[in-house]
């Protein structure tokens, strides 16, 4: 097994704001306007990003907020053909978080590919990969977009008694060699210092995403030269988490710039966010499912 690749690189974090808290209105003003605002909040860190190949299985959704699982996947091939995405890819997706989490019911509410037949543009460009620390949604934002997802208040009400997951599942299309995918232990975070609520107000409603501020004490990993086949799962909202005072389990994500990479091939990657909903219990914590999840499906 060749040596871990630990490498330092300049993550983009907020600053620290009064109250923790920036909403941005694009209703009010110009995109470009309001893109300013939060830009103004940018704030470069150098940081240590710990290779875990070879230790892949110490980590997981419960403890960590992530975890990564090989899943063969042959369908990849055909990702730009929507019928193979809903046909096969993105309900073979739903299959495997149910396997891992032991939730009863998933529900994909967003997917985004970007490879050079769908997305050429982008990639060439290299805008697509988002290069600022992030979770897709605070506690308060993932509630909201549940509204949309399952617009019956009762049949809502009815699933917030249990527990509630956001689960993202990333994967590279081809081997990753640049713009790599970096993840921040939950354990490691510290999520009423850490945590800044960006709400944006939009024409249709508001989206709350989650920025984050550096500290010392946490913990950044990425897997080197990552396959199609070695999907990366987090967690994006854990309603057990939020309940007992553990902040939501939003993870803290970003890609970064490896130098040296940047005339490589534009990286090629897609995701499927999802919730996930389980059926055993009131908040039960049972549901997560232990053992070798690292060859869970080999």
């Amino acid at each position: 097994m060749s040596q871990p690749q630990d490498l330092e690189a300049n993550l983009v974090f907020w600053k620290r704001l009064e109250g923790q808290t920036l909403e941005v209105d694009f209703t009010k003003a110009k995109p470009e306007t309001c893109m300013a605002v939060m830009e103004e909040a940018d704030q470069n860190q150098p940081v240590n990003i710990q290779d875990i190949r070879g230790t892949e299985a110490e980590y997981n959704l419960e403890q960590n907020g992530f975890q990564y699982v090989w899943h063969d996947m042959p369908e990849l091939k055909d990702v730009a053909e929507q019928s193979q995405l809903e046909n096969f890819i993105l309900p073979k997706t739903e299959a495997l978080v149910r396997q891992i989490t032991g939730a009863t019911r998933t529900v994909t509410f967003a997917h985004r590919v970007r490879c050079l037949s769908v997305d050429e543009a982008l990639l060439a460009n290299n805008r697509a990969p988002a290069h600022s620390v992030h979770s897709d949604f605070t506690p308060s934002g993932a509630l909201h977009n549940l509204e949309s997802v399952i617009p019956d208040s009762e049949e809502r009400a009815e699933l917030l008694k249990r527990r509630v997951l956001v689960i993202n599942v990333w994967r590279p299309l081809k081997v990753v060699q640049r713009d790599p995918l970096a993840i921040c232990d939950w354990a490691t975070v510290n999520w009423r210092k850490d945590r800044i609520a960006n709400r944006m107000v939009l024409p249709h409603g508001w989206h709350e995403l989650g920025k984050y501020t550096f500290h010392e004490d946490q913990r950044w990993y990425y897997l080197r030269q990552q396959q199609p086949q070695e999907a990366l799962i987090f967690t994006q909202f854990d309603s057990e988490s939020e309940r007992t005072g553990g902040g939501g389990m939003t993870l803290p994500h970003t890609a970064f710039v490896v130098p040296g990479t940047e005339k490589f091939p534009a990286r090629e990657s897609m995701e499927v966010k999802m919730f996930a909903f389980f059926s055993d219990g009131p908040h039960s914590v049972s549901g997560f499912k232990n053992g070798k999840v690292w060859s869970l499906l080999e």
